[in-house]
């Protein structure tokens, strides 16, 4: 069992150039994709229609029912823990039986847990079973698709098709965070009853359901897989442990600071500002779309800066919008300037999104993918689960308090951690990769002096 420098990548993870020429060279980049790459960046649009109701939703129908904030970051908790837990073993799975199967599986499962979780309300215990079921399943979408992406592309190609994957997810996550906006207008009222707010969750179902239409029309290219499960358990399949270690140290920065802030913006935006769940429907599906405009121009940031400087940037300038969404109500009233910053935060952040997902595949070979994303998945749901039970704490709003709203300054312990742990991440990136970036690009500059 070898253990690759970082800096000596395999042959299959030569450096992918960036498009050149414009939109007219995104273009013909795009045209070259395979039939696999286009049916699953058809998958990427559909397969977030549900997701984006649920993220709209969820935690408000939670509050509806009577729970408090802690219970909702209990919830958020179980949830994000298992999808950990489950991660690892999920990534080795998908290493195993293929990128596809590992789909469906996810899908499957996570169908099953959401449908029942919305008819059980009464008992805290079942709710937080099927929250754990519901994580188990959603934990094999994220360890599948990078390296079904890395497998079904060329090297020129992927800068393109991971931006677009990213791009289409969020687009299909705006128009499914809309659809409780729809739901309202049709119904007349700016904020749904718990029945209302169940029912659209429960639509959310059979379009999650769709987004497996482009799946059954792929064929599926298999590339060197590990052939047994006890190799893959004893992790023969690794080659590049420290690039994956580094990978997954800075994975869990990043989902702590995301259960602490993100998975509460809903709540941030209902208790903290009294805001409508219309407003926070049109909020939430405007976030999206702008997050996937920005993503059109992560190529163009890598092809001026590289991928590590272009993933410090933008993390660390989207900092103090995410501060400042929660300092400047206390100072000045009014939702369009906290719109305004959450706006702006969420599309210099989405800036990263598919450059991070794009670094961990080329630091990689095709064996040990699956394994490296079950393995940052894990890191990121396990930090996430533990910043949501933090914050659940923090905010700390009982169920009592739930209708009458609370002070705004009950979220700013959370948030200002987060935002610090995003600039903590974001300095990991640059010590960790900065230097196998620039020593790649002088490899691919000087091709008869490298290995």
């Amino acid at each position: 069992m070898s253990n690759a420098p970082i800096d000596r990548p395999p042959v299959d993870q030569e450096e992918a150039p960036v498009p050149e020429g414009g939109i007219a060279g995104y273009l013909a980049t795009a045209k070259r994709f395979t039939v696999n790459a286009k049916l699953f960046l058809g998958y990427s649009l559909l397969s977030q229609l549900g997701a984006g109701i649920w993220t709209v939703m969820f935690n408000l129908y939670l509050l509806r029912l009577g729970f408090g904030t802690s219970f909702v970051g209990l919830f958020i908790m179980v949830d994000m823990l298992f999808h950990g837990l489950v991660a690892f073993p999920a990534g080795l799975l998908a290493d195993k039986i293929g990128r596809r199967k590992a789909f469906f599986i996810a899908t499957c499962i996570s169908l099953g847990a959401r449908g029942t979780l919305l008819f059980v309300h009464d008992s805290k215990e079942m709710l937080l079973i099927l929250a754990a079921i519901s994580g188990v399943g959603e934990a094999f979408h994220g360890v599948a698709g990078p390296p079904f992406i890395m497998e079904n592309s060329e090297p020129k190609e992927r800068p393109l098709l991971f931006s677009l994957n990213a791009m289409f997810l969020m687009v299909s996550r705006g128009v499914g965070s809309a659809l409780p906006l729809v739901w309202a207008i049709s119904l007349g009222v700016p904020d749904l009853d718990v029945d209302s707010a169940r029912w659209v969750l429960v639509a959310s179902l059979p379009l999650t359901l769709a987004g497996l239409a482009p799946l059954a029309f792929m064929t599926e290219k298999r590339v060197e897989l590990v052939e047994s499960f006890l190799d893959l358990f004893a992790l023969k399949n690794v080659v590049n442990f420290d690039a994956i270690a580094k990978l997954t140290v800075a994975s869990l920065v990043v989902g702590t600071g995301f259960g602490l802030a993100t998975r509460f913006f809903n709540v941030f935006f209902d208790l903290g500002l009294g805001a409508t769940d219309r407003q926070i429907s049109a909020i939430f599906a405007v976030g999206a779309v702008g997050g996937a405009t920005a993503i059109v121009f992560s190529g163009m940031l890598v092809q001026r800066w590289g991928k590590v400087r272009s993933i410090v940037v933008t993390q660390i300038v989207s900092v103090p919008f995410l501060v400042l969404m929660v300092a400047a109500p206390m100072v000045v009233t009014g939702l369009p300037l906290v719109v305004a910053f959450f706006l702006l935060r969420d599309a210099f952040y989405s800036l990263s999104m598919p450059i991070r997902n794009q670094i961990s595949m080329e630091l990689t070979v095709a064996k040990e993918r699956g394994t490296t994303a079950g393995m940052t998945h894990m890191a990121f749901d396990l930090g996430g689960a533990f910043g949501a039970g933090i914050a659940g704490v923090l905010i700390g709003v009982e169920a009592a308090k739930v209708d009458i709203g609370v002070d705004v300054a009950e979220f700013l312990p959370a948030f200002v951690v987060a935002a610090a742990l995003v600039v903590i991440a974001a300095a990991m990136y640059h010590v960790f990769f900065q230097g196998w970036e620039s020593r790649l690009r002088r490899a691919a500059a000087t091709p008869e002096t490298a290995d």
